[in-house]
């Protein structure tokens, strides 16, 4: 017997109930917090020349011939007093034309009084060069850039006033915005570069205001950030334990109680991602360093230092000794004081809330309910159960993504530059699309789940599309060798039988 109409609405609308408590219920908190971070930058100070401290630029690069010169241009070209800059161009190990873009662009550096110092070395990956490059820092601010990086003019000013502003502040992230090509029409490319852009302006403007208000701050971009020296040295710079080490330096900056911040007037550009293939690389390098890096820094002090129930259990068994059973109760006793203190005077920071906690709950604890629920949506239609009421509620949890991304993007708009705006007026019509685009960036990170399981951790990751293609062509290859072997063996045959007549 099929339910009544008003089951099913009860049914299909706790489901949806579920996902506007889960992506709904804290936006307006994080708008009033993102708005209360951006109200309380301390940034609008007026600094003169000399005043702005010495600063050092590190740009590891490999195989950056297209986009390094660009990037070094935009550092040369900036606001900052070039007498003060101290650029650091770090080759890893380039098999193109690296070396001869940043000796070009060492020529422009000169003309405005600024020096590129170029390291080579062999390819030993960005960690490496990182640390190759902080090595021979010199200035009380230490800029980390990627290659493929466009700085505003005023970015680096804007990032420093910050420090200058606050002694408590001890890292800085900058906002990465995305570019697009003008010249790229086709529908795919405007989709994926629009829509790109909308999910940047959530997430490095957006989220890390609110996040950087309530001190959850978890990722730094490790396109465009800033720390102090003594910062730096501090944690003892990258660590090559992930494929995410702007993850995993700003999960230590903040072990370390180090006031981490984001600066979303330090404006850096990257251009748009419109390969499939490329985007899921660099989706699935992402959420699987979230996965390391979660793991890495999962334990507290407490955890690390405590003694396990199983030690106790393997410690009276072994003894024999009915009097240690007191073990248990005093281990129990243990572990709620020491709980105790773990609560007792936390911040949002360790909570962490709307912070990493919860990044990983959404994406990784009820990824595959999501993702199992999707094909659940397929199959009820052709079991003919709730035929009516399936159309209705997909469309309304449509509706309700669009809404979030909609208020988000008005709200970045208001606090928004000049250029920006004009980006957000020529990206707003692709919003009715982001629904679908999360989806697919969705189904990037659960693959990279399941990815990370079974694989190594590398820097490139094979898409989808280029998978296909390369398994097609190993297939004809191993069928043509197939065959050539089986021709051969049956000349061969053939021959050995003529000779033997």
């Amino acid at each position: 017997m099929e339910d009544p109409l008003w089951v099913s609405m009860m049914v299909w609308g706790t489901w949806l109930l579920v996902a506007i408590v889960i992506d709904g219920v804290l936006l307006p908190l994080k708008l009033l917090l993102a708005r209360k971070s951006l109200k309380n930058l301390n940034n609008d100070i007026t600094v003169e020349d000399d005043e702005l401290p010495q600063i050092s630029i590190v740009i590891p690069a490999h195989n950056e011939e297209e986009r390094i010169h660009e990037c070094l241009l935009s550092i040369i070209n900036s606001e900052y007093p070039p007498e003060k800059m101290q650029v650091i161009a770090v080759d890893d190990g380039s098999e193109d034309g690296t070396r001869s873009q940043i000796k070009k662009a060492s020529v422009d550096a000169i003309m405005k009084g600024v020096r590129i110092q170029l390291i080579e070395k062999i390819h030993t990956g960005k960690v490496h060069s990182l640390n190759t490059g902080l090595r021979k820092a010199t200035g009380e601010i230490i800029f980390t850039v990627d290659a493929d990086v466009i700085l505003e003019k005023t970015a680096l000013k804007n990032m420093v006033k910050v420090f200058l502003a606050d002694p408590d502040v001890g890292a800085a992230s900058g906002y990465i915005e995305v570019r697009w090509d003008p010249l790229k029409v086709r529908f795919r490319e405007k989709f994926f570069s629009r829509c790109e852009f909308l999910e940047y302006l959530n997430s490095f403007n957006f989220e890390r205001n609110y996040q950087s208000w309530i001190d959850s701050l978890y990722t730094m971009s490790g396109a465009f950030s800033a720390f102090r020296r003594e910062v730096m040295g501090s944690v003892g710079g990258y660590w090559p334990v992930t494929v995410a080490e702007d993850m995993h330096v700003t999960m230590m900056l903040h072990k370390k109680k180090i006031n981490v911040i984001n600066v979303p007037d330090a404006i850096g550009y990257v251009s748009a991602i419109t390969d499939y293939d490329t985007l899921y690389s660099q989706r699935s390098r992402w959420a699987r360093g979230q996965l390391e890096v979660a793991a890495i820094s999962g334990k507290s002090y407490y955890e690390e230092n405590r003694t396990s129930f199983r030690d106790i259990l393997s410690i009276i068994r072994d003894s024999r000794d009915p009097k240690l059973i007191k073990l248990i109760f005093s281990y129990l006793w243990n572990l709620l004081r020491d709980s105790f203190k773990e609560l007792k005077g936390k911040t949002w920071r360790y909570f962490d809330l709307m912070g990493l906690m919860r990044i990983l709950f959404v994406d990784h604890t009820i990824a595959f309910p999501r993702l199992l629920w999707v094909f659940v949506l397929i199959l009820l239609p052709f079991m003919g159960l709730y035929i009516e009421v399936i159309p209705v509620v997909m469309l309304l949890m449509y509706v309700f993504y669009i809404l979030v991304d909609l208020i988000v993007t008005v709200f970045t708009y208001n606090y928004s530059s000049g250029k920006t705006r004009q980006k957000i007026e020529e990206a707003i019509p692709f919003i009715v699309l982001m629904p679908i685009y999360r989806i697919m960036i969705f189904c990037f990170r659960v693959s990279a789940f399941l990815q990370s399981l079974n694989e190594p951790a590398d820097w490139k990751v094979e898409g989808p599309i280029n998978g296909i293609k390369n398994g097609a062509n190993n297939m004809k290859e191993n069928v043509a060798k197939s065959v050539e072997a089986m021709i051969l063996g049956l000349s061969g045959t053939y021959f050995s039988r003529k000779r033997g007549k």
